[in-house]
């Protein structure tokens, strides 16, 4: 009997799979990932969108919605300005009624956002200016501070500071001179001086995956 030759794919098919395999849909709603995603989207936006087939521009054009619809349930500091980040890409690369759309969905958002913040601020503890907040956190363990973020909305957001989280990053892996398995290396000095300062830079998922490789 004839072996049966395996088809290759399309390339149109296989552009859209291996976009799938990406997962950013996946981030999106993940909100420590939420800017990454965003970031990612973007990226692709501005260099590769306009040389993708067509089915893989209808994916990526979802996913660009869906980022701007979880918008008002990503509690992190960084979730409106990556938010801003896609929409200049949206403006740049985005077809006339896509884009439309697309900026349709951010302007709700946007709302959306602002409602849900001055809602938390009303029905909450009485308010605590955010630098305080943040410097009462920069005290407390990692545990205690990731409870912290789950209390409300101002106290994520505190919680999620990025130079709370450089601080943690330095403390965590820089200052013991440990290696992940708690073995001293010698010569090694771990710092942030290491990791490039880019101004969207998140440092809380620059520890997330430091520690998972521990």
């Amino acid at each position: 009997m004839p072996v049966r030759r395996r088809q290759p794919r399309r390339p149109e098919t296989g552009a859209a799979e291996r976009y799938r395999e990406m997962g950013i849909g996946a981030a999106l709603s993940r909100p420590w990932d939420y800017p990454t995603a965003c970031g990612e989207l973007a990226a692709l936006l501005r260099l590769g969108y306009a040389d993708l087939p067509k089915a893989a521009q209808a994916l990526v054009a979802s996913d660009v919605l869906l980022a701007f619809r979880l918008l008002p349930d990503v509690q992190t500091g960084y979730a409106v300005s990556t938010a801003n980040v896609l929409l200049q890409a949206v403006e740049v690369a985005l077809p006339k009624q896509k884009k439309a759309q697309a900026v349709s969905e951010f302007k709700h958002s946007i709302i959306a956002h602002k409602r849900r913040a001055r809602v938390q601020q009303i029905s909450g503890s009485p308010h605590i200016p955010q630098d305080i907040l943040v410097h009462i956190f920069s005290f407390l363990d990692m545990h205690s501070l990731v409870a912290a973020g789950l209390v409300c909305w101002s106290w994520n957001s505190a919680a999620n500071d990025n130079k709370l989280w450089k601080m943690n990053y330095s403390i965590f892996f820089g200052l013991s001179h440990l290696s992940c398995n708690n073995i001293p290396v010698s010569g090694v000095q771990y710092s942030t001086n290491s990791v490039p300062n880019y101004p969207n830079f998140s440092w809380k998922e620059s520890f997330h995956t430091k520690y998972a490789g521990c």
